[in-house]
């Protein structure tokens, strides 16, 4: 018999069965998963105590670990536009400024197609044609 010539609870059991044989599978890799992670977790915090004492200067990388922190947290703070953690007073933050701005001048009327395109407004820039993949091989 074909597997759609079966009865219907016949084919439910064979599926039910395939499904707890990959959940069995799955499991055990999970709980060997756990055990590799467990090891490894050990072995990191034996390397992480011996480390940090044999290393000359331990206190510099901690310092420079700690510094590029702060960087990576403000830089995250200017890409979510928070302002609130800033403060001027803090040492070693840059004040930023704006170099070289200029207004850009727009025409009184949106609608000017021509003024747009002369201030190179234009909304849909012609793009310039690029070679094919096998063009640049060949």
């Amino acid at each position: 018999m074909t597997p759609s010539n079966l009865p219907w609870f016949q084919r439910l059991s064979e599926q039910l069965q395939s499904l707890s044989l990959l959940s069995e599978a799955l499991t055990l890799r999970l709980l060997e998963l756990e055990e590799r992670l467990t090891g490894c977790e050990l072995h990191l915090g034996q390397l992480d105590g011996s480390s940090l004492s044999a290393v000359d200067g331990s206190e510099a990388v901690l310092d420079l670990l700690e510094q590029t922190e702060q960087r990576l947290g403000r830089l995250e703070n200017l890409l979510v536009k928070d302002p609130a953690p800033f403060q001027p007073g803090l040492p070693g933050q840059p004040r930023l400024q704006i170099l070289h701005a200029q207004p850009v001048p727009m025409p009184r009327n949106p609608e000017d197609g021509e003024a747009q395109q002369a201030l190179g407004l234009d909304p849909f820039p012609e793009e310039v044609e690029q070679p094919f993949m096998d063009e640049l091989s060949a």
